[in-house]
């Protein structure tokens, strides 16, 4: 085999691979980003190797034949994982287990099957020439059916037979070894055994080809085991939706088991949605359709698909990705979990599907090389941009600026490419949606859409230097710029060390945390600060822990880590300072608690977490009996009908409305709006302590009175709340267009910005 041309090829190929995996940080160790990179370009070569061997050893033993293209397959898969091992020394391997795994149920059992189809093409064909070529046509085949699986049905994640795994969306980093994944590569390696016991019953090798008829009554008995096996591997395709090696459409309705019909979406959703809620969710997706319909003058009439899961677990495990949302344009389907009403991201995820006939090329998107390449900046900050998206109470424009100010605003040019991706999530979505709204509101629609079509954008300089003039003048305070520093800290995925790991691990905390188990909180807290020791949340738990368990000293020293070494994010810091509080309350140290939840209130953070921090401040300023109550509602981890109960005694003794605002909440959060609006408005009558709390409820009272059908009562509300920030003020103009359409079944939406958009005719 080592004298064979072909074989040495492969060889320097394999080792060629290798070395470029090993300059990527993501794919410098064995991992499932490296195993599927191997296991779409190894077995191609592999199988040309198996079949230029039999070509030339046509008189050996047909096991003998396998055994030997099968060994020299997993040679050359052995060369880039050990070069990738050797990595492993220079970009720490934190999974190393799991990371082999992967390299071996995917590479490994996919060049073992390419050896095997190589060798039973060469027995098949009469042409020598063609064979290795031939055989490397048949993984390269297998590579397309699997993208053919991910664009024809609702699945991300794919199984293919060569190259193993395909995970789905980048940005979902908790990737494990699914255990549908286990069975699926089981009936690969039962169908390499079964290839290779049936090629060696029918080659003959003294007459030097396969003798189908001459052989197949000698050997009945073993080719009658091998068609049984293969039955059963045919079968367990043929049933793999029930085994989760691929999912239909009708499998995944039947699973969420409702759907409803409006006039502009079709909605899969779990069966136990109550039917209030049920009409809520389709009338919102309704809403954003009609919206961004509107908005890039589409005259289009095919309905949006909506698949709501219950969680995030379910979506996983039915279509290969959990945490991250999703669309798929071509398909006018989207994917996201039940959330609070309304749904915060489902109007990003239907400008995708709205955008599809002004996308081009199979998948219905921004790309060029006629639609083949899509332009991931184009097709996202169009989402971002004609959705508006707001994170962490910051608009696009808003981040950008911050970025800008820190000087680590994207470059327009690599933003809106394919090039978007290496960029860390927070950075790339709000940079390219700032863009597209700017082209939109300078050029108008009829520039955006055109941009679109043609997946790049004229005169992107130009509109780079006069888009950086316009951020100088956005308005951002310090609170927001502190805000803004979480979420600007986290690495791209392709540059971050063990970022699947590190996600498990951040999995096991949110467990640890809700579990009240702070032994394990400090032992979780220590792997991920081992594996990453500027992890600032992780150092951020550790210090609420250590502080409980009564490591009052250790606690301490943690926090002077954070906030002086470390120099975290100002949220970080106040979050672990929040934990330190807390314990301290806890331990019995009203005095010096009250003093650190008062330091607290002067760092930036969202408005949620200031809004505890206000109301336990509060609390240790009280009466001892509001105190016990506050504490049990907002540090007891009580269940919400037990808060409900809590916050109505704390009404019978407060004389302002913080035990009524308090109930309320938690009605809002379980979708009973008639319960929570008398509580809302004797919140509103007999007023609450904190402007913060204030301007919440006013937010409240819009989505109550806007669920109960009270639309002009919603719209004063949102009136009231709009003055209070550039994110709030976008946030009311995106209700009042929610209360036009609910009137009239109609929308006049408008984009904020420098100026007005001009829309395209449709």
């Amino acid at each position: 085999m080592a004298k064979l041309f072909t074989f040495r090829l492969s060889a320097a190929f394999a080792a060629l691979v290798g070395v470029v995996l090993a300059f990527v940080p993501l794919l410098a160790v064995h991992g499932v980003e490296s195993a599927l990179a191997l296991g779409v370009l190894l077995p191609p070569w592999v199988a040309a190797t198996a079949a230029s061997y039999v070509e030339r050893n046509l008189g050996t033993r047909g096991i003998d034949l396998m055994l030997r293209a099968i060994g020299a397959g997993l040679l050359i898969w052995l060369i880039p994982v050990v070069l990738l091992a050797l990595s492993s020394l220079r970009i720490r391997q934190c999974a190393p287990g799991e990371g082999l795994a992967f390299m071996m149920l995917g590479p490994a059992v996919g060049c073992a099957l390419a050896a095997c189809a190589g060798v039973w093409v060469a027995g098949l064909t009469s042409r020598p020439r063609l064979a290795p070529w031939l055989a490397a046509a048949i993984p390269v085949g297998a590579a397309l059916l699997g993208l053919w699986a991910f664009y024809s049905t609702p699945t991300v994640y794919v199984f293919s037979a060569f190259a193993g795994y395909f995970p789905g969306a980048i940005y979902d980093d908790l990737v494990q070894i699914p255990t549908r994944y286990l069975t699926y590569r089981a009936t690969m390696v039962v169908t390499v055994l079964v290839l290779s016991v049936l090629f060696d019953a029918l080659w003959d090798p003294f007459e030097r080809h396969l003798d189908l008829r001459g052989r197949s009554r000698s050997r009945l008995g073993a080719i009658a085991v091998c068609a049984g096996a293969l039955g059963v591997v045919a079968a367990s395709y043929w049933h793999g939706d029930h085994l989760g090696h691929w999912v239909s459409e009708g499998y995944l309705v039947e699973r969420l088991g409702k759907t409803e019909q409006g006039r502009h979406c079709v909605v899969h959703m779990p069966r136990e949605t109550k039917p209030e809620d049920a009409k809520r969710l389709l009338e919102d997706c309704d809403f954003h359709v009609e919206r961004t319909r509107r908005l890039v003058g589409s005259s289009s009439g095919k309905p949006v698909t909506a698949y709501f899961f219950r969680n995030q677990n379910e979506k996983r495990e039915l279509i290969g990705v959990g945490r991250t949302l999703i669309a798929k344009p071509w398909r006018g389907e989207v994917y996201l979990q039940v959330a609070r009403w309304p749904h915060p991201v489902l109007g990003h995820e239907v400008v995708h599907a709205v955008l599809a006939p002004a996308g081009r090329g199979p998948f219905s998107v921004a790309a060029r090389f006629g639609g083949l390449i899509p332009n991931p900046g184009i097709v996202e900050g169009a989402a971002v941009a004609l959705a508006w998206d707001l994170r962490d109470d910051l608009d696009p424009d808003q981040w950008s600026r911050i970025m800008l100010d820190r000087q680590e605003l994207p470059a327009a040019s690599a933003v809106m490419s394919v090039r978007f991706s290496a960029f860390p999530a927070r950075r790339a979505y709000m940079a390219a949606g700032s863009i597209i709204r700017f082209l939109i509101a300078t050029r108008g629609m009829d520039a955006f859409l055109d941009a679109y079509r043609s997946g790049t954008i004229e005169g992107l300089n130009e509109l780079e230097t006069q888009w950086h003039h316009y951020l100088e003048q956005v308005p951002v305070t310090l609170h927001e710029r502190g805000v803004a520093e979480v979420e600007l800290a986290r690495p791209s995925i392709f540059s971050a060390v063990c970022p699947h790991e590190l996600a498990k691990l951040r999995a096991d905390l949110s467990g640890d945390a809700a579990a009240r188990d702070d032994a394990r909180t400090i032992e979780t807290c220590r792997a991920i600060l081992d594996i990453d020791e500027n992890e600032a949340q992780a150092r951020a738990a550790l210090v609420g822990a250590l502080a409980r368990t009564g490591n009052g000293a250790d606690a301490l020293a943690e926090l002077e880590v954070l906030q002086a070494a470390m120099r975290a994010p100002k949220p970080i810091v106040a979050a672990a300072l929040e934990q330190y509080a807390d314990a301290t309350w806890t331990l019995g140290d009203l005095e010096e608690a009250g003093k650190l939840y008062e330091e607290l209130l002067a760092i930036p953070r969202t408005d949620g977490p200031a809004r505890q921090s206000e109301v336990k401040k509060l609390a240790l300023g009280a009466t001892p009996a509001e105190r016990e109550l506050i504490y049990e509602m907002l540090l007891g981890r009580s269940s919400s009908p037990v808060v409900v109960h809590l916050a109505q005694a704390l009404a019978t003794i407060r004389d302002d409305g913080l035990g009524q605002y308090l109930e309320a909440r938690q009605l809002v959060g379980q979708n009973r709006f008639a319960l929570a609006l008398p509580l809302l408005e004797d919140a509103k009558r007999l007023g609450l302590p904190t402007l913060r709390l204030d301007r919440e409820l006013s937010r409240l009272l819009g989505i109550t009175f806007y669920a109960l059908g009270r639309y002009g009562e919603s719209a004063e509300a949102w009136r009231q709340r709009a003055w209070t920030s550039r994110a709030a003020h976008a946030e009311a103009e995106r209700w009042s267009e929610r209360i036009e359409y609910a009137q009239t079944q109609t929308v006049s939406p408008a984009l904020p910005g420098p100026s007005s958009a001009r829309r395209a005719v449709p």
